[in-house]
């Protein structure tokens, strides 16, 4: 079977790992660099190239588009599904989890419990928030990746000015109140219809975010059939197929706070001994048969 991870970088190690359990797994799989991609329409048909090699030679397609490469990203992945080529993360999927508010709409419109969450898109007076949800609240940045754009705000003065701030850059800011929690939350890698493995994260010292690029530590979580289910249920809301779902626990159940389009894994499979990379190769494999 031929197999395309679409990548911005093969020295990435999530890419790198993947092509590796392709073809240790018996298949011709190969590396395409996203911004090398070439789409083509015509009076005949589309068409999509890496090089002189058209994707319509590849049986399924494995997207991990950088967030750099979003824009690109959702008009290649909308080009192969016209041509039908099959991938394991279609364009919408793509678009509304590398946007933080449309995740919490499907997710609440999926019926899954998610932080009092609102969004401004310009000046507005920081009191009209305090008053529908008091601090401590946490802002993020629209487009943030593994914790970068994510500002806790614990004191009233300080919500106006850091709003003010982002407004002036011409930034949307997702506010959402603070769920309660010791420093973690839990990531679900989800593949298909599977949560093929577990963990909670733990923040470093110093840190209050767990992500595992800042520093945050990996711990095998066994969770519970419910929250496999929800999981599930959150990465189909979004429309990804394979995804990291993170989520916290709190006395009113759990909170779903993020679906991960491209999710890293190497903290996962550091954590616990889940073969991530080869469940993703077995599932693509199974799309491409259909």
């Amino acid at each position: 079977m031929r197999i395309g991870v679409l990548s911005k970088n093969m020295d990435y190690w999530t890419t790198r790992k993947i092509i590796k359990a392709g073809r240790y797994m018996g298949h011709e799989t190969e590396f395409y660099k996203t911004g090398d991609v070439q789409l083509r329409v015509d009076d005949v048909y589309f068409d999509a190239f890496h090089g002189s090699k058209s994707f319509r030679e590849t049986d399924v397609v494995i997207p991990r588009i950088g967030r750099s490469m979003t824009d690109f990203g959702v008009l290649l992945l909308n080009h192969l599904a016209f041509m039908g080529v099959p991938t394991t993360l279609s364009a919408t999927g793509l678009a509304a989890a590398r946007n933080k508010f449309a995740t919490m709409q499907r997710l609440k419109a999926a019926g899954l419990q998610i932080p009092e969450s609102f969004l401004v898109a310009s000046k507005i007076k920081a009191g009209d928030i305090i008053e529908r949800s008091p601090p401590p609240l946490v802002l993020k940045l629209l487009s943030g990746t593994q914790g970068v754009g994510v500002m806790k705000v614990e004191k009233v003065s300080d919500v106006g000015p850091i709003i003010d701030t982002l407004v002036e850059l011409k930034q949307l800011i997702l506010i959402q109140s603070f769920v309660p929690n010791p420093g973690e939350d839990i990531r679900m890698f989800v593949v298909g219809d599977e949560v093929v493995g577990a963990m909670v994260r733990k923040a470093g010292p110093n840190e209050w975010r767990s992500n595992i690029h800042l520093g945050g530590k990996g711990i095998p979580y066994d969770n519970t059939e419910s929250e496999r289910e929800m999981a599930v249920k959150a990465a189909k809301a979004v429309g990804v197929e394979v995804a990291g779902i993170d989520m916290i626990s709190s006395k009113d159940g759990p909170y779903f706070i993020e679906v991960n389009a491209s999710p890293g894994f190497k903290g996962l499979m550091k954590a616990t001994d889940v073969d991530v990379p080869g469940k993703i190769i077995e599932y693509a494999a199974r799309k491409a048969k259909k």
